[in-house]
């Protein structure tokens, strides 16, 4: 089976995989997948399998907006690293579950700026600044919304996160309200559950 073949019966079966580094690119990608089953079916939930270890918070974002206006729910299992820009992003789900050795990493989101050497790069570069700031601010709204967590906490998470490499482990996250679930099988390949 082709890579393009498993992606075809992935669809047909509403799941997506989100694997890789959060950038305009997987979330275009996502969002094609994703409008191909809402054509489909407007009322059957998505399932989004995560493995990342986070991008840009940018991309993470606009991939919040579009799942949360999309007419079914969006659940998602995390199958591995849900790291950075990938809780932002997985805070949009409404149903957030983790396999047990599944990792979640709070730390120092990446921003991509991408300057042009003119004159006035000393003003590109302070607007950039202003702009990762309001998106800084904005994914710690999100998560902080979604997770029932306090801005001040995830700023502590970031702050440990960053400095020692701590990841929480799928336990942790279920107690402090990241995610919802532990799952141990699959249940989006069952037909009675997949409704």
């Amino acid at each position: 089976m082709t890579k393009e073949q498993t992606q075809e019966a992935l669809v047909a079966k509403r799941i997506f995989p989100l694997t890789g580094t959060i950038n305009w690119n997987l979330v275009t990608d996502m969002e094609k997948a994703l409008f191909q089953m809402c054509l489909e079916d407007q009322k059957r939930k998505v399932n989004l399998l995560i493995d990342s270890g986070g991008g840009d918070a940018g991309s993470a974002l606009g991939a919040y907006d579009f799942i949360r206006s999309l007419p079914f729910d969006v659940e998602c299992t995390i199958i591995g690293d849900c790291h950075s820009a990938t809780l932002t992003l997985m805070a949009a789900c409404s149903r957030r579950k983790a396999t047990k050795h599944s990792r979640f990493l709070f730390h120092a989101m990446r921003f991509n700026p991408d300057y042009k050497s003119t004159e006035d790069m000393e003003e590109q570069m302070r607007v950039r600044l202003d702009q990762h700031k309001i998106i800084f601010n904005q994914c710690m709204d999100v998560q902080s919304q979604a997770y029932g967590i306090s801005k001040e906490e995830i700023l502590k998470m970031r702050d440990v996160g960053e400095r020692y490499d701590v990841r929480l482990t799928t336990q942790q996250a279920l107690e402090k309200g990241i995610i919802h679930e532990i799952v141990e099988k699959f249940d989006f390949f069952d037909p009675a559950k997949a409704a």
